[in-house]
């Protein structure tokens, strides 16, 4: 006899749906710390397979050695590209048009902006870093290029939580999360920033949802000028296409 449709359907999202799997770890990191590059890429299950949708652009994981890839569109780029090491992930490259594969933004000593310690450590905040260099590279070509510094030098980096959030869509309510903050712009006692993004991060999602904020002077009060929440789980994967190097 035929299935009754709910149970028919019921056993085909079973199928179709992702399946649960342990939280995988990329290095040992000692007890009490957070492996970054664990919670700010997508795990190896689903992005062999998935990407993740949400308000605004699609995010699709790559993650390669010494360096991953969150890929912005479905052609292979825009792009953001971070560097890693066994001591720090890094702020690298984004894009500087979200149409010209060949035009980029790079911090110009590579690993001159460390965003996070690759075993951090969360707290109110928990890990801080201090940044003094800012200096970047616009590159309008793979072979041209003009150096510029980021707005006042100095940069702070730290990392907050963890918290409870339910960011809806496909995510499951209530996920664990950190909260890096990337505040730059800032003064020589690396204060009065001017502007503030926000990276919150879960273990088996990576980036599920990114915040710029810019600080309005005469109140010191941090205003959201942009938000994207990634939680949709989508089927479908592209390589990046970055053809410079």
């Amino acid at each position: 006899a035929a299935l009754p449709l709910t149970i028919a359907a019921l056993i085909l999202a079973v199928l179709v749906l992702p399946r649960p799997a342990a939280a995988e770890s990329t290095i040992n990191c000692p007890a009490g710390t957070y492996d970054m590059l664990d919670w700010m890429t997508l795990d190896s299950d689903l992005r062999s397979t998935y990407h993740l949708e949400g308000t605004s652009n699609p995010l699709y994981t790559s993650v390669e050695a010494g360096k991953f890839y969150w890929v912005k569109g479905g052609l292979g780029y825009p792009w953001d590209i971070q560097l890693y090491d066994s001591n720090y992930i890094y702020l690298w490259i984004t894009e500087l048009s979200y149409t010209v594969p060949v035009s980029y933004k790079k911090f110009t000593n590579n690993t001159n902006l460390p965003l996070v310690p690759r075993c951090a450590v969360a707290g109110m905040p928990g890990s801080a870093i201090a940044v003094p260099n800012t200096n970047y590279d616009l590159h309008t070509n793979c072979s041209q290029t003009c150096s510029v510094t980021l707005g006042l030098q100095n940069a702070v980096n730290e990392v907050w939580g963890p918290y409870t959030y339910s960011f809806g869509g496909d995510l499951p309510s209530n996920l664990t999360t950190l909260v890096i903050s990337y505040r730059y712009n800032c003064d020589t006692n690396y204060q009065n920033c001017g502007d503030k993004e926000e990276y919150y991060v879960t273990q088996r999602y990576g980036l599920v949802q990114w915040i710029h904020y810019v600080l309005i002077p005469s109140t010191g009060v941090y205003a959201q000028l942009q938000k994207t929440v990634y939680n949709q789980l989508v089927v479908g994967v592209v390589p990046p296409n970055f053809p410079c190097f």
